[in-house]
């Protein structure tokens, strides 16, 4: 025999079955690519230590791209929209501004093992033309230097080995080399490496040779054998 109370029980067992229904329903599983990327996002903070960790970010964009077209594939069923941007934005960030980082380095920073010097340094003494003790010494303990000029313009433009470098760019205006011999520097590239013509200030490092005889024989007194060019 039916009774009021059996009728709210039964009242209250449908009202939580489609409570549960509109869960299941409401329920969308979080692309595993989607936590990826986003995990990958984070770490590409660390691009700014090295190239090769470009890898980091370079992933978490894959994976983010891979998670986007399950989303949009099957977007009842698969979830996470806002985490997969999210992953692919830091990711990018990252990489950016790691990279603009790193290259900023790279091109204003001295490498490691060398010795800034500039030509000003390396002056002779305007009345006796003798070069610079310091500079002697230099050459003497056969350390590398690290100096920034401009390329004198010759022949070639492209699969240079042998360039003179100068002070100033004015030097190369008129391409007409400097009256001052000690504001030029003889470049030899070692190692097999070949260089382009640039207009802009150029840096080059490497083993420093000077020639104390240099007004005697009428040539730039400095010269280098270079491994190092930015």
């Amino acid at each position: 025999m039916k009774t009021e109370f059996d009728d709210a029980l039964r009242g209250v067992y449908a009202d939580r079955d489609e409570i549960q229904q509109e869960q299941t329903t409401d329920y969308r599983q979080v692309a595993a690519y989607s936590v990826g990327a986003f995990v990958l996002g984070i770490l590409s903070a660390v691009t700014f230590l090295h190239w090769v960790l470009v890898i980091l970010p370079v992933s978490g964009i894959v994976f983010g791209i891979i998670g986007l077209r399950k989303i949009l594939h099957a977007p009842d069923e698969v979830g996470g929209f806002t985490l997969t941007i999210c992953g692919i934005v830091l990711s990018l960030v990252f990489w950016a501004g790691g990279y603009s980082w790193l290259a900023y380095s790279y091109f204003h920073s001295i490498p490691a093992g060398y010795i800034r010097v500039d030509f000003l340094s390396m002056a002779a003494d305007p009345k006796t033309g003798k070069l610079p003790d310091h500079i002697l010494q230099l050459a003497a303990d056969g350390e590398k230097i690290f100096v920034t000029g401009y390329m004198y313009p010759g022949r070639k433009m492209a699969g240079i080995e042998d360039f003179t470098l100068v002070r100033a760019k004015e030097h190369c205006k008129f391409c007409t080399p400097t009256t001052n011999a000690y504001d030029m520097i003889y470049v030899h590239m070692i190692d097999g490496q070949r260089v382009s013509y640039r207009t802009r200030a150029v840096r080059v490092g490497g083993v420093l040779s000077v020639d104390p005889d240099y007004r005697l024989r009428g040539t730039a007194p400095y010269s280098i054998d270079a491994d190092v060019f930015r």
